[in-house]
């Protein structure tokens, strides 16, 4: 099973601001969803409580250390550790596994050597925020495909869809 962090930052590394993103851009949601959809997701409980509604066809793990926290809709599950959630997938007969945020997240899942994939979207803007993109050796993964787009009406910023594979 490829387990993959799915993600959008900025040059300067932020993926969010004051709990959301600090950025218009349509392109990257459109990506996000047509990217996930039909796949397990695995969430931070501080990334999934800013969700307004269920992803639709993306049951969530959401990894939290309250004992007694319930997910906010019947399709997500909780989970205590990254592990747990991957193990979770498996027995789902998951074929990709996503992990989508937030900062804190995608740092555990990076240090444990977990990831096999990601898709980042690169904006081309040094924006303010509060959460962080953990640093990743890039050494240690090969840019696969690299599809470049320019601001438009709809997007505020010029940027990139960059998919890496784990070497």
């Amino acid at each position: 099973m490829k387990i993959s962090i799915i993600t959008a930052r900025s040059k300067n590394g932020v993926i969010g601001s004051n709990n959301s993103l600090p950025w218009k851009m349509p392109s990257d949601l459109r990506f996000f969803k047509q990217t996930t959809i039909g796949h397990y997701i695995l969430v931070g409980r501080k990334t999934y409580e800013t969700f307004t509604v269920p992803l639709p066809d993306r049951p969530a793990f959401v990894l939290t250390t309250k004992s007694d926290y319930e997910p906010k809709y019947k399709q997500d599950k909780t989970i205590s550790i990254l592990e747990e959630g991957i193990q979770k997938a498996k027995e789902q007969n998951e074929n990709e596994l996503f992990i989508i945020g937030g900062g804190e997240i995608y740092k555990q899942a990076l240090d444990k050597n977990l990831i096999t994939h990601m898709y980042i979207t690169e904006i081309d803007a040094i924006v303010e925020g509060d959460t962080f993109f953990p640093d990743f050796e890039e050494s240690e993964w090969k840019i696969i495909r690299k599809d470049d787009f320019t601001a438009g009406e709809k997007n505020d910023y010029d940027y990139s869809f960059v998919f890496y594979e784990k070497k």
